[in-house]
């Protein structure tokens, strides 16, 4: 009996061990300066100023070319939009920019039906998890993101494997880059949609915590609006009259190419040459127009 206790407290010693070494090993992969997610790199963005910041879902990624924004406007930009994000993920990001003294001139948001959900994204929290237990993030945002298991070792890279598990800490060893450019963040979708279908919901919840912790973090310098949805899309009308009773300051692009279909790659996205339209028009509307003023 003494032997099999003995067995059975070598093996739980060596597991803990394990883990902590593992958790040693993992969080020292994504802390390294190496940047292979936006939510990386922006964890690891210091004292510097960017003038136009978005913020949003993949209908910020594949719509908007800060490149582009540079080349009209002659000043810096960078597009964070997230694939499958949520408000409260941006609002994280504008959080630690903020903790990080990254300063900007303008915030903008894009405002759609991801209001109706108030939580984290589960992309978003699989990409923070290996600072959770770092000082790289503040601790009011580990709070905010009310994830207990980071104070076991290693539980948070085993219940995230898909994204930051060994096949991503190899990656990020060995420094392979992501297909994404982060100083700009766009990502251009190159397909002409067809036969293209979409619903958006009826109604719009009065209330959202990210979006109303981006109104607290960037008071005077946020700006919302909507991007071109299909005119296909049912409830279209209805969802944005909705959303305007909530937010009657965002500004609606929903309609803007009804006459353009070509200029999509899905009921929801624009494709790359839509992107580059719907780009120009609103920098010409919100950045250009509002620098003149």
């Amino acid at each position: 009996m003494s032997n099999f206790l003995k067995h059975i407290i070598a093996v739980i010693i060596i597991t803990i061990a394990s883990a902590y070494l593992l958790e040693s090993v993992y969080t020292y992969a994504f802390t390294t300066g190496f940047s292979r997610n936006k939510t990386q790199y922006v964890v690891q963005l210091k004292d510097t100023h960017i003038d136009y910041v978005f913020l949003g879902s993949s209908r910020v990624e594949n719509h908007i070319d800060c490149e582009l924004v540079t080349q009209l406007t002659g000043k810096s930009c960078i597009n964070l939009g997230l694939q499958g994000s949520k408000t409260n993920d941006s609002a994280a990001l504008l959080q630690i920019l903020k903790d990080n003294n990254v300063t900007y001139d303008q915030v903008l948001f894009q405002l759609d039906y991801a209001v109706n959900f108030d939580s984290y994204a589960p992309a978003f929290i699989s990409s923070i998890a290996p600072y959770q237990n770092t000082k790289m993030i503040s601790k009011d945002l580990k709070n905010q993101l009310e994830m207990p298991s980071i104070h076991l070792p290693f539980v948070r890279y085993a219940a995230n494997d898909k994204m930051i598990g060994l096949r991503e800490v190899v990656l990020q060893l060995i420094q392979k880059p992501s297909k994404v450019n982060f100083t700009n963040g766009f990502l251009g979708i190159d397909r002409i949609g067809t036969a293209m279908k979409g619903t958006l919901p009826q109604t719009v919840t009065t209330t959202n915590r990210g979006v109303q912790i981006m109104k607290e973090v960037a008071p005077t310098s946020l700006l919302f609006y909507t991007a071109p949805y299909c005119k296909s899309a049912s409830n279209r009308d209805v969802f944005m009259k909705e959303l305007q009773k909530i937010y009657p300051e965002v500004i609606s692009y929903i309609d803007l190419f009804d006459s353009t279909e070509s200029y999509f790659a899905d009921c929801g996205h624009l494709n790359r040459e839509g992107a580059t339209a719907f780009t120009k028009q609103l920098t010409a509307d919100l950045l250009l127009h509002q620098s003149k003023n």
